[in-house]
């Protein structure tokens, strides 16, 4: 009688372990099922943002907008005309690394991403701040009556020059601005550097900390307003002053054009 009443409750006991283990699975499962669609949620929203932010893009023509508004310095406007130089520079910058990765679809490397950041993204996020970090610099030079002397005007000019000479030819054919008005924001940067290397010597520091994305830069910002307007994030780089075909881009001495057959 004792052995089948230890039996009934060795059955019983199994029976509970088993009853838990399965109750176990399902809150398990429930939870992997939650995260699965979180997960899946997710995706589906930054999918969602991505193309919508790629469909906003391609209806912003930049020459359509030179005169609206880009960036806010210190209440100070800055027009999509005054930065252009910045989008140009940038572009012809990560087109050289792309034709580098890619010569015959170098676009794979605009729309390619390093550490969770699009190449495209990161381009528009340089160029405007490049163009920040230079108009504070600018104007706190101006304050302290920093100007370049003749030596140092003759290199801008030779700048000016190199910089023209490295365009692309489809570049040159699709600037968004004139000649002059990219001549005189790089003869600004001149001055803006100079500046530079003042505040770093001043301070027993390097060049570099005070570059647009260096330490002793970001303190410095800190202390100005700045206000980037929304429209910034249409803007689509690498397609401003390159053709629309990204395997169609010529440099001054190379072409890189696709043949068809007829």
């Amino acid at each position: 009688m004792e052995s089948r009443d230890r039996a009934c409750d060795q059955e019983s006991d199994m029976t509970d372990k088993v009853k838990s283990r399965l109750a176990r699975l399902r809150v398990n499962a429930r939870k992997s099922l939650i995260i699965i669609l979180v997960a899946a949620g997710i995706t589906a929203v930054l999918a969602l943002g991505l193309y919508q932010g790629i469909t906003r893009s391609r209806d912003f023509v930049y020459r359509d907008h030179l005169d609206d508004t880009a960036v806010t310095i210190d209440g100070e406007k800055l027009t999509y005309r005054d930065v252009a130089f910045y989008v140009v520079y940038e572009e012809n910058q990560v087109q050289t690394a792309a034709l580098a990765y890619d010569q015959e679809k170098p676009w794979n490397y605009w729309d390619s991403h390093v550490n969770g950041v699009f190449i495209i993204s990161e381009a528009r996020r340089a160029s405007i701040e490049m163009a920040i970090h230079d108009r504070i610099l600018l104007r706190m030079a101006q304050e302290h009556g920093v100007a370049l002397s003749t030596d140092e005007k003759q290199q801008m000019e030779d700048r000016i020059t190199d910089f023209y000479e490295d365009l692309y030819d489809d570049q040159k054919e699709n600037l968004p601005v004139s000649y002059d008005v990219l001549s005189r924001t790089i003869a600004d940067i001149a001055v803006s550097e100079k500046y530079q290397q003042i505040l770093a010597d001043e301070n027993d520091d390097t060049f570099a900390s005070y570059g647009y994305d260096g330490r002793a830069y970001e303190k410095l910002e800190k202390k100005h307003k700045v206000k980037i307007s929304d429209s910034w994030n249409r803007i689509r780089m690498g397609r401003i002053t390159l053709r629309d075909q990204p395997e169609c881009s010529a440099s001054k001495n190379t072409e890189y054009y696709r043949k068809t057959d007829k």
